[in-house]
């Protein structure tokens, strides 16, 4: 088994825009326009997708769960959001 991108199970739309995957969890605190821009207009895309109901899902099903009783924006970097952001797309699509 192979650890590579295969988009053959991507969806279609998903596919399309992004042949090559955006690296939505991995990427590190380098904010230039040419490797930040891909990542955000990526996470972007993927929060646009969640309806609005679902929007707030990793609070739900965090809230209480070993000492988690919120965020707090002074440790927010724009990467831990974006990763919060992926989860939160996790819960809802699972």
């Amino acid at each position: 088994e192979k650890n590579t991108w295969e988009a053959s199970e991507v969806f279609p739309k998903w596919k399309e825009k992004y042949p090559q995957p955006p690296d939505l969890i991995g990427v590190r605190r380098i904010y230039t326009r040419e490797v930040d821009q891909p990542v955000l207009k990526a996470n972007q895309a993927l929060v646009k997708s969640i309806p609005m109901e679902y929007k707030n899902s990793i609070r739900e099903h965090l809230f209480g769960v070993n000492g988690f009783f919120g965020l707090k924006m002074e440790g927010l970097t724009p990467n831990k959001t974006r990763r919060a952001q992926c989860a939160n797309w996790l819960l809802f699509y699972r």
